[in-house]
């Protein structure tokens, strides 16, 4: 049940631009239309863009207003059905012998399951819809030659609203939905933001200085509404609204949130004779979020360079045609969603969820109450980042062989985290708190070349990086939030991306084995047998877990190809991560029978290759109805490598000679074929068919375009 019996959808994309400029404006307009039809039957998304850019000179030049506008609407329909097509038994039908939806038989005694077309198929009409407008109007007036003043007003609007209907259905064996819904949600995000700037430069001999002053205001309101009714009399979108239906009203929610942040900076730039760079840049931030006491941050930051082939000793050294070295110091700050407030969610009538009434003793339906969400923290700070680069810049051979490389020590303190709670503090126990210190220590390297022989030109770029992640600090109060044996020298230099679970030790082959292993509960000939790490008998997860696995990659690197003859261009993009791992959850289908809810599951081929007296050297657990042996616990059994190297996208085009184009009135034109997500090389120790989505999500699908650029 893929689009047109393929397994690819089809997207196309239309864009028209219009330009103009006189000598005091400048004008731009366009229109973007883009159709994308996924791979699953149903899913679809749109999107109609408008954007117009305005600028204009006024008073001989010293003042310039303008403004940059962009309007969107977005239409989604995005019911991921991915899993259900996976493990629907294969000897259940779409349709009846009537035309009817499909279904389990229940005298077959089978599980529970949907049939995945029929969700498809019977919510075709249901989607959610964006509308966005991000803009900016600005005014900028020189006050002196080298004196400006610039105002700046910004605003981010997205407003979403959805309408979806859960229509009454009978599948084959009984099993049916006899009461319809309609669901209508509306969430309105007004961003806004006034910066206010004054800027001077000063230029004396071979001294620029330029400085820059400022303070800008942000605000973020957000409402939202949602609810729910029964009782439909058409299953029809120009029907179904909450006040057609005829039963009860419920889910019945409303709220809002409000976060300001107020910000003062200063820089200065100086360079002298284009060899010595100096910068340094000044913020104190505000954020509503934050309590009294610590409202307010401080964040500084320093950068230097200097372009070495500037210097007479390299002026004449023509092999190397750019050498610069630099280096950075700098602190940012980051204040989490919702922090030091204590939240309450005031509920209406009928809601699905806990309510308290507000007048004491209450009879029959609690028409209201209050329902805390999270308490409150007053000593809650930012959370600050301080970072150190190094670098160079450089370029050899007449600009042929380019590149830089950076290292980089990143430091972030007092991290934001809202970590579980005891169930003895209730309902809204939450509390955002200041958790862990990390560290990033890593490099970056980037390498080009390009030359032309003839009517053939190159370009070929490659980049490295690579970091090590590690927790230098960590409150007592939640060490065990952040895994681990709860012991703080058990999780201090541990990368905050870890795997911590029991090491699986193969499979179970005798019954001798059984008998001196370990006590497990439910372990037997054919199942996993777990290692006993502090030697004590028993496998337990307290004290047999240990960490097994980092998702964080010891390498990740990318290679970009261009190429162009003549007419003719060609461009290739690969990109790899390597040395990490990935918590494999495809294996719960391919290799288990049943270690989750439903028996009877549809499953990969790897299940042929289980454990069975006649197949002893197999790795696969023997097929089971029930995980007695608790095997679906977070196990060296799951993680596998997740390196991969992928051809992410091809590109090949054609451009008409000018003499072709010129007699058809146009200036440019260029037919292309491209494709993304090509191919995919990965670990032979990985068993699943992607390592970057090692599930069961949306799958990642070929897509080839053939498309045509015009200018006229």
């Amino acid at each position: 049940w893929f689009k047109e019996g393929t397994r690819t959808g089809y997207q196309q994309n239309h864009q028209l631009t219009i330009s103009s400029s006189s000598e005091r404006s400048t004008s731009l307009f366009s229109l973007n239309y883009y159709d994308n039809n996924g791979t699953q039957v149903t899913s679809n998304f749109k999107r109609y863009s408008a954007r117009f850019n305005n600028d204009y000179d006024l008073l001989k030049g010293k003042l310039t207003i303008g403004e940059n506008f962009a309007l969107s609407k977005l239409a989604i329909h995005d019911v991921n059905s991915t899993y259900g097509f996976l493990v629907m038994p294969p000897n259940i039908p779409v349709y009846d012998l009537n035309g009817g939806w499909g279904g389990v038989a229940m005298p077959l005694g089978m599980d529970d399951f949907n049939n995945p077309v029929r969700d498809l198929l019977i919510r075709k009409d249901n989607r959610n819809n964006y509308l966005k407008a991000l803009g900016t109007v600005y005014a900028n007036l020189k006050i002196l030659p080298n004196l400006a003043l610039k105002t700046q007003f910004g605003v981010d609007y997205t407003m979403e609203y959805d309408r979806t209907i859960d229509p009454k259905w009978v599948e084959a064996g009984g099993k049916s939905n006899t009461i319809n819904r309609v669901f209508q949600n509306n969430t309105h995000d007004l961003g806004t933001t006034w910066t206010n700037t004054l800027t001077y430069n000063l230029k004396l001999g071979e001294h620029t200085v330029d400085m820059l002053g400022g303070l800008e205001a942000y605000k973020l309101l957000q409402e939202n509404f949602q609810g729910n009714r029964d009782g439909l009399l058409l299953e029809n979108r120009d029907y179904a609204y909450l006040g057609t239906a005829t039963g009860d009203s419920k889910g019945l929610l409303g709220g809002g949130n409000e976060r300001k942040l107020f910000s003062y900076f200063g820089k200065i730039n100086y360079a002298y004779a284009s060899k010595y760079l100096l910068s340094a840049t000044i913020r104190r931030d505000g954020s509503s979020v934050f309590g009294e006491n610590n409202k307010y941050g401080f964040f500084p930051a320093f950068s230097a360079g200097w372009r070495i082939k500037n210097e007479s000793f390299l002026k004449d050294v023509s092999a190397i045609s750019d050498l610069k070295l630099r280096a950075s110091w700098g602190q940012n700050g980051n204040s989490a969603p919702l922090a030091s407030a204590l939240l309450v969610n005031i509920y209406g009538v009928n809601v699905d969820g806990t309510s308290y009434p507000i007048a004491g003793n209450q009879t029959g339906g609690i028409p209201s109450g209050y329902l805390r969400r999270s308490l409150g923290n007053q000593d809650l700070k930012w959370e600050t980042t301080t970072q150190t680069n190094i670098g160079v810049d450089f370029a050899f051979l007449n600009n042929r062989l380019t590149g830089s490389l950076d290292w980089f020590n990143k430091k972030t303190t007092d991290m934001l985290f809202l970590p579980p709670y005891i169930g003895a503090l209730g309902e809204g126990g939450y509390k955002w708190i200041n958790g862990a210190d990390m560290t990033n220590k890593g490099f970056e390297l980037i390498l080009g070349w390009n030359d032309t022989k003839g009517d053939f030109s190159y370009h070929i770029t490659t980049n490295f990086s690579a970091y090590k992640n590690k927790i230098t600090g960590l409150p007592s109060s939640v060490r065990y939030a952040y895994g681990g044996n709860g012991l703080l020298d058990d999780v201090l230099g541990r990368p905050l991306n870890s795997f911590y679970g029991l090491v699986a030790d193969g499979i179970f082959k005798t019954q001798e084995e059984v008998d001196n292993s370990a006590q497990q509960p439910g372990k037997g000939i054919g199942r996993i047998r777990y290692k006993d790490l502090d030697g004590d008998g028993v496998i337990n997860e307290a004290y047999d877990r240990t960490w097994i696995g980092v998702r964080d990659p010891n390498l990740m690197a990318g290679l970009n190809l261009q190429a162009s003859y003549k007419n003719f261009d060609f461009t290739a993009f690969f990109q790899g991560v390597f040395g990490n791992d990935v918590y494999n959850s495809w294996k719960e289908l391919s290799d288990f029978w049943n270690i989750g809810v439903q028996n009877d599951r549809n499953h990969p081929l790897r299940v042929l290759d289980a454990w069975t007296p006649l197949n002893p050297n197999s790795d696969i657990p023997a097929l089971s109805r029930r995980d007695s042996n608790g095997e679906k616990r977070l196990s060296t059994y799951f993680i596998e490598p997740g390196s991969y190297v992928k051809l992410r996208s091809a590109d090949l085009g054609y451009t008409f000679p000018s003499k072709i184009t010129q007699k058809i009135s146009v200036e440019r034109l260029r037919l292309y074929i491209s494709a993304q997500n090509l191919f995919t090389v990965k670990s032979g120790k990985f068993t699943a068919g992607d390592p970057e989505n090692p599930g069961t999500g949306y799958p990642m699908p070929l897509t080839t375009y053939l498309g045509i650029n015009v200018t006229f």
